[in-house]
């Protein structure tokens, strides 16, 4: 049996969203599931998908001080610039941490400790 876990996982999404999705579904429908909320666009609707790919690659292979734009830890501020520098994009550092999260990058998930992200 699939799970809203498995579905989440399996979407890249939270549990959350998952199960929002199903609840409107249930209520009205495929119709219900088209409907956008009007909010501010975020991220992923901003920046094109290998924008994303070149920040996860550089988080992966460097470190902030290698790249010149902070010292030796990946912190919201410094991941918040690099958005800016490779993207244009302006972030808070709360949606860079939401971002990160969502991602999978947690204190000691990139490269080894001292390449983890705060």
């Amino acid at each position: 049996m699939r799970t809203s876990r498995y579905a989440a996982e399996a979407l890249g999404v939270s549990e959350r969203s998952v199960s929002s999705w199903c609840r409107a579904y249930c209520g009205g429908g495929r119709e219900a599931l088209a409907v956008r909320r009007s909010g501010r666009p975020g991220p992923h609707e901003l920046i094109r998908d290998e924008k994303w790919g070149t920040l996860f690659q550089a988080m992966a292979d460097y470190s902030p001080e290698e790249l010149v734009i902070g010292g030796p830890l990946w912190t919201r501020a410094v991941v918040r610039e690099m958005i800016r520098m490779v993207t244009g994009l302006v972030m808070t550092e709360r949606g860079v941490g939401k971002w990160l999260r969502r991602h999978g990058f947690t204190p000691r998930s990139v490269g080894s400790a001292s390449r983890g992200v705060l």
